[in-house]
């Protein structure tokens, strides 16, 4: 089991995935269920198997014997639902836990009472420049792209009315470049605002839980410590 849990930090999920099997196999299988649970739990979660995560944090979300793994598993379970946009099951996860999933609840409130921005309009808006950052708040780089284009459309005019055409090709060359910069750029910026809106929400919710192996654990034995 402690095998398990040093591959899982290591993040190498096939060997910690073996070493959880051979613990559920052997004779004391039955003293650490909760431990082989939550350590399936987590090793699917970091190898992105999002389905099977979710068995086990159920699992372990049921049990309220073991209130710590419980806790994790209620919080991490209400993440994931999150992150894939069912806010209904995620409140539901988060209200199993009581009266300590009040600030959660008000951050996944919040979370619902805002909007994510769309891609679409900011790279719309983008047509003009800095106005797709705007959009999505990012008033510095809306400002910068404003500024960077206004001059290089100054000097395509200046220079096509003096008929200097190689520094209007030059100068035409870089602003078709910081142009196509600002209506992606409007794509990008909206799903920054979107990702970190549900990144921050989901760090509201989790806030700083971690675990980690009990001091002076030797094999045999196995002990998870957990933080919140």
């Amino acid at each position: 089991l402690f095998a398990g849990y040093a591959y899982l930090q290591a993040e190498e999920g096939e060997f910690t995935g073996e070493m959880l099997d051979r613990a559920e196999a052997s004779d004391s299988a039955s003293q650490y269920t909760a431990d082989i649970t939550f350590l399936n739990a987590e090793n699917a979660f970091h190898d992105h198997q999002l389905d099977t995560a979710l068995y086990f944090y159920d699992l372990l979300a049921a049990d309220p014997q073991t209130p710590d793994k419980h806790a994790f598993a209620v919080r991490r379970s209400a993440t994931i639902h999150l992150s894939r946009g069912a806010l209904g099951e995620a409140r539901q996860q988060l209200e199993l836990l009581g009266g300590p999933a009040a600030p959660s609840l008000e951050a996944l409130d919040a979370y619902a009472a805002g909007k994510d921005k769309s891609p679409v309009v900011g790279g719309l808006l983008g047509l003009i420049p800095g106005a797709g950052y705007w959009y999505s708040g990012e008033i510095a780089n809306g400002f910068r792209s404003l500024i960077l284009n206004s001059l290089f459309m100054y000097g395509m005019v200046d220079t096509a009315q003096e008929e200097q055409w190689g520094a209007f090709a030059v100068i035409t060359f870089f602003e078709v470049t910081w142009y196509s910069g600002s209506v992606y750029g409007g794509i990008d910026a909206a799903h920054r605002h979107n990702r970190d809106r549900l990144n921050d929400t989901i760090e509201a919710i989790e806030g700083n839980m971690h675990y980690q192996a009990g001091s002076g654990v030797t094999a045999p034995l196995f002990k998870l410590n957990f933080e919140f």
